[in-house]
């Protein structure tokens, strides 16, 4: 999901050595009263620094524009992956119709299915065979132009291991990136998917840190109770 991006405000300064330019708007009287010495007054002052603010503004605005990115979390649950999505509509074509830079359900309602069948194009979860059905829990629109689907990836077997791959950067630009979070057993593995790497595995089966833990605690347990047991008890 793109980020959101704020402006910092940049400090201009005035060095110690002053040009011969700067020297003359020095040297210019705000009136025909002006007292010498005084530089550019508050009128030019402030429309220096509203241009400075418009350039910055107009600066900020391309380079939000220009970052491309979603996100997706992924969850193992017996036969099915559940899939929580989150793109900018905005980045597809014919989505804000009003081209207000928000995006309403009327919209969305009138795009979903478009929607829906590029995102199966586009994102795709094999396991390792390729999915039986994929199914949409639900939709919604967060900050007026976000989707957040929540897809259901339905499988005829118990799921061990996934292959996610995503191609959105052939459908949102080039530099798009999807950040893909997935849920293994109790430890959460992330991963980022571009244009030059668009697929990512996930084993349920590997051992992991969190797996060695439990072995090792039921074992240490099961020792201390064997040695309960067999430890001799005095007669009351």
């Amino acid at each position: 999901m793109p980020e959101r991006h704020g402006a910092r405000a940049l400090g201009v300064g005035v060095g110690p050595a002053a040009t011969p330019e700067a020297e003359s708007l020095r040297s210019r009287p705000r009136s025909s009263e002006a007292a010498p010495g005084v530089g550019v007054g508050p009128h030019a002052s402030k429309k220096c620094l509203h241009a400075l603010i418009v350039v910055l503004v107009l600066t900020a605005g391309t380079t939000a524009h220009d970052f491309s990115q979603s996100e997706s979390t992924i969850e193992i649950a017996g036969p099915d992956v559940r899939v929580r999505l989150s793109l900018n509509l905005l980045e597809l074509p014919d989505v804000d119709i009003s081209r207000d830079g928000r995006v309403s359900y009327d919209e969305l309602d009138h795009a979903i299915e478009r929607v829906f069948g590029l995102v199966k194009a586009h994102f795709t979860v094999r396991a390792p065979d390729p999915v039986a059905r994929v199914r949409v829990d639900r939709h919604a629109i967060v900050e007026d132009h976000v989707l957040q689907m929540d897809l259901r990836y339905q499988f005829s077997h118990l799921v061990t291991s996934i292959d996610v791959e995503s191609t959105l950067d052939a459908l949102m630009g080039a530099t798009h990136q999807h950040f893909a979070t997935a849920k293994i057993n109790g430890e959460l593995q992330r991963v980022v998917l571009d244009a030059s790497n668009q697929s990512a595995h996930f084993d349920a089966s590997r051992v992991t840190m969190g797996r060695i833990g439990v072995v090792l605690f039921a074992g240490v347990a099961l020792a201390l109770l064997a040695w309960y047991r067999r430890k001799p008890r005095l007669d009351a």
